[in-house]
């Protein structure tokens, strides 16, 4: 489980610096058409994903390995990929460019579902409370 978190935080790392410049840009410009892609540059890529690996990180012991797999990497393929679908979808909207945005969304659902299906499931997590 440590290797997912390392990933998860590393790649949460890099989209909380692209959300810092986005938001810098922004401001300089004072042109905040781009909030939407922003925030969800922050929310899913940075905080969600760190979230994510922080959980890996505190609870190694995890009984649902395959479920545990599969939540990772659901979460940085959605969370990975949903915001730059967002963020080239309100700079050309077309149809390539919202499926660039919805399919990474529904698989960022999947692993968000994986992840309460863990959090609710799991026999290990909460075994000595």
């Amino acid at each position: 489980m440590k290797n997912y978190s390392k990933w998860l935080i590393r790649v949460a790392a890099i989209y909380a610096l692209m959300g810092a410049l986005m938001g810098a840009d922004m401001a300089g410009r004072k042109d905040y058409s781009m909030i939407p892609a922003h925030a969800h540059i922050l929310v899913v890529g940075w905080l969600s994903l760190f979230a994510y690996g922080m959980f890996y990180y505190v609870f190694k012991e995890i009984s649902m390995k395959k479920t545990a797999r599969f939540h990772a990497w659901t979460s940085l393929i959605g969370g990975g990929l949903m915001p730059i679908g967002m963020l080239v979808y309100n700079k050309m909207e077309n149809t390539a460019t919202l499926l660039g945005f919805i399919i990474p969304a529904s698989v960022l659902l999947i692993a968000m579902a994986l992840f309460l299906v863990l959090v609710f499931f799991d026999k290990k997590l909460f075994a000595k409370d």
